[in-house]
């Protein structure tokens, strides 16, 4: 989670609560849990409120995805598309906003909340009222750490599954000039659309194993 001045996930209060099943973390969790303890310990807790707040508004529009359709119901299957939120990194320490598996691969999203500011892309440069941010190379990095902590763990034939990094923008337009070669960036509106429209690669088994693997903690250490 990255909040609205652009300050990365990782902080001095790591999250001790335990899950045996991340499918049960639900959005902006450690967000929260972070923006609780700087409360708590008299210290303004606005940015990390928003990050929160932006996680769940991103977790909002990816149920237009996750969501068991008609012919889903119909047809006794499970949904194309599956999600995991507030996914811990480093002990607790940090953590990946959303992690998407669906038929194009391993989408890893992290949101940023920038309510009522200006936003410009650049190419690399998310630039967020004037001040360049790390959005783009951070979201890379969290993709390398997916594709370093859980392929390994998928079994044979995991290399080959796309693992792509996006930026949602949520709370605020977004002017474009450049957009990054490798990173999906998208705003409230254009999300689902994009991920959408990305091309199929993995099938609904797979998809259904890589998410078995994904929701153990053990997968991500």
């Amino acid at each position: 989670m990255t909040d609205t001045t652009g300050r990365t996930g990782t902080h001095d209060t790591v999250d001790r609560s335990r899950t045996l099943d991340l499918a049960q973390h639900y959005p902006g969790r450690r967000a929260g849990h972070v923006a609780a303890h700087v409360r708590s310990a008299g210290r303004p807790d606005r940015n990390w409120r928003l990050g929160a707040d932006g996680e769940v508004r991103t977790a909002h529009l990816l149920e237009r995805l996750t969501g068991r359709t008609r012919r889903d119901r119909l047809l006794g299957r499970p949904p194309r598309w599956r999600v995991l939120h507030s996914v811990p990194l480093d002990g607790g320490a940090a953590d990946l906003d959303h992690v998407l598996i669906g038929p194009p691969g391993i989408c890893v999203i992290n949101t940023r909340h920038h309510r009522h500011r200006t936003v410009l892309l650049d190419g690399d440069r998310l630039v967020v009222s004037g001040v360049a941010t790390d959005a783009i190379p951070r979201a890379r990095a969290e993709a390398r750490r997916v594709r370093e902590l859980l392929l390994p763990r998928l079994g044979p034939g995991a290399a080959d599954v796309r693992v792509r990094p996006v930026v949602a923008v949520v709370g605020t337009p977004m002017r474009v000039r450049r957009w990054p070669d490798d990173v999906v960036v998208a705003t409230e509106g254009a999300l689902v659309f994009a991920l959408r429209g990305m091309a199929p690669a993995l099938g609904a088994a797979e998809v259904d194993h890589i998410h078995t693997v994904a929701r153990r903690p053990d997968s991500w250490s």
